[in-house]
């Protein structure tokens, strides 16, 4: 049996700039339970879909610390003792409640983690793979806001016909790569989820207001045009 609870959405969080939920980042060696980083998220589109992350999400001391502890006693009832965890957390009016806890790194965190806190990802779980006592002062000081950004079609299906603006993203200060995943003639199925983004984005922020100025650029410079639309 596969019993989920529904975790209904923080009223005070409705109109946010953010999703209410974030993911914190571990490693484990030895039992030593070290979080790496709290990761933030855009608003999803339409069929929760994805459309951007960031290090560190932007939180409160309180409600940082109460994601934290939440995600701790989640990894020690599960009594793991070495790897790497991805633990998704919602952010409710009752407080932080789990979704899920992945026994993984999360997709895109080495990326993010490495811009803002210059801290290797690969390098540490290595070293954790080898037996080396890891124990890290988390979540890790950083000095920038490493992002991941996905362009997200329509809830429709169809063929991507054209794609324009690429130019004005990649062409931006905090832009290091711009990774085009549906390009023209590409077919689109909205049931496939997340993974039908059409473009990936990649880099760091100087601050909050310089992160979102970026998910604007992306999606008031990019159109795209389609052919063959199904609903």
């Amino acid at each position: 049996m596969v019993l989920e609870d529904y975790i209904p959405d923080d009223p005070a969080r409705a109109d946010g700039p953010y999703a209410a939920y974030v993911s914190v980042e571990t490693v484990v060696a030895d039992g030593i339970v070290s979080h790496l980083a709290v990761t933030g998220r855009f608003p999803l589109a339409e069929n929760f879909r994805e459309t951007g992350f960031f290090i560190p999400a932007a939180l409160e001391d309180a409600e940082r610390t109460a994601v934290l502890s939440l995600a701790t006693a989640a990894i020690e009832a599960l009594d793991v003792t070495t790897g790497c965890l991805h633990t998704e957390i919602k952010l409710t009016a009752a407080g932080p409640r789990i979704i899920e806890v992945n026994g993984r790194v999360g997709g895109g965190v080495p990326e993010m983690l490495e811009r803002a806190a210059g801290v290797g990802l690969l390098a540490l779980t290595l070293r954790i793979a080898l037996g080396e006592a890891v124990r890290i002062d988390g979540p890790v000081p950083t000095t920038r806001i490493g992002y991941r950004f996905f362009l997200q079609p329509p809830a429709i299906s169809a063929t991507v016909a054209t794609i324009e603006g690429i130019n004005t993203v990649s062409d931006h200060p905090t832009v290091d790569t711009v990774s085009v995943h549906r390009g023209p003639g590409a077919d689109l199925d909205w049931r496939d989820g997340t993974r039908t983004h059409l473009m990936a984005v990649v880099g760091s922020a100087a601050d909050y207001e310089e992160l979102a100025a970026v998910d604007r650029l992306l999606h008031q410079e990019v159109t795209v045009t389609y052919a063959d639309v199904r609903h």
